[in-house]
C-alpha cells in the first residue's frame, strides 16, 4: 500500500501554552485545532505542523526532526525572534539556494527559518 499523503510533523513540548505562543504569536502560524494541553495543530499552507504533550509520543522534548519554515524576509523574522528573546544562530548563506538560520523553541526544539535567494 502506498503512502496517501503527508499528514503532519510534530514536536513534543513540556508547556503547551508557551509553545503555542511561540508558534502562533511569534512565528505567525495559524492554529487549525487544539486539544487542550495534549495536541495543537497548525496549518502551514496545507502542511500540518503540530505540538504534542510528552504522553502523545515516544520522542522526548527537544528531540526528533527539524521543521523548516520558509519566509519572505529572513532579516525581519530574525529581528522579531530576537526581540522576543528567542535564541537564534548565525545566518548561513547557501549561495543560489537561499539563506537560513535556526531558532530554538521554548521546549528546546530546533526550528529552521529559510528564505530563497
Amino acid at each position: 500500500m502506498a503512502v496517501k499523503k503527508f499528514s503532519s510533523a510534530y514536536y513534543v513540548v513540556n508547556n503547551m501554552d508557551q509553545a503555542v505562543n511561540f508558534y502562533q504569536d511569534i512565528l505567525g502560524l495559524d492554529v487549525k485545532f487544539r486539544d487542550g494541553d495534549r495536541w495543537t495543530q497548525f496549518d502551514v499552507n496545507g502542511v500540518g505542523v503540530a505540538l504534542a504533550d510528552p504522553s502523545e509520543g515516544s520522542v522526548p522534548p527537544g528531540g526528533g526532526a527539524t521543521v523548516v519554515l520558509e519566509v519572505e524576509d529572513l532579516g525581519e523574522m530574525r529581528e522579531k525572534l530576537t526581540q522576543n528573546g528567542v535564541t537564534v544562530n548565525e545566518t548561513v548563506d547557501m549561495g543560489g539556494h537561499g539563506k537560513y538560520f535556526t531558532a530554538v523553541d521554548p521546549a528546546g526544539n530546533i526550528v529552521q527559518i529559510f528564505a530563497r535567494s
